[in-house]
């Protein structure tokens, strides 16, 4: 029986295993990958702006990017005005592979969407988001409640 749900956790648990095998000579694990994709395309992002714009909680967040500070891909810099605040940057070795990513996340989206037309793509996108702003008012109501 197919359900929004079975069938978003099997896409999304497919195309983790697709980005583990194209990176697999890589040091970061299947759960950072997304984290170190935002962070080369939006770069003196903050954790909680990282937390907001994928929709995941600030403690992954946080043990993801402290991952990629041990493993050398990114570094935290301090905010001039509020100390409590760290801007992630990727180093040297993250600017060496962050192409490398782009492109494997590209491809990857590009399988999923394949046989779909522009409009079939379009309106795939406007639905699932239609499902997550659903779900996310749903769990802020049973937050308030």
């Amino acid at each position: 029986m197919n359900t929004i749900g079975r069938l978003t956790s099997a896409i999304y648990r497919n195309m983790q295993i697709s980005l583990a095998n194209r990176l697999s000579d890589l040091h970061i694990k299947s759960g950072q990958y997304e984290f170190f994709y935002v962070i080369s395309m939006e770069e003196g992002i903050t954790q909680k702006q990282l937390s907001e714009h994928l929709r995941i909680g600030k403690s992954t967040t946080a043990k993801a990017v402290n991952a990629l500070v041990r493993d050398g891909y990114v570094e935290k810099q301090k905010n001039g005005r509020d100390a409590r605040e760290d801007h992630l940057y990727l180093t040297a070795l993250g600017r060496s592979v962050a192409p490398a990513v782009a492109e494997i996340f590209q491809e990857n989206l590009s399988v999923a969407a394949r046989g779909l037309s522009p409009e079939e793509h379009e309106q795939l996108l406007r639905l699932m988001n239609q499902v997550l702003q659903n779900i996310l008012l749903e769990n802020a109501r049973q937050t308030e409640a």
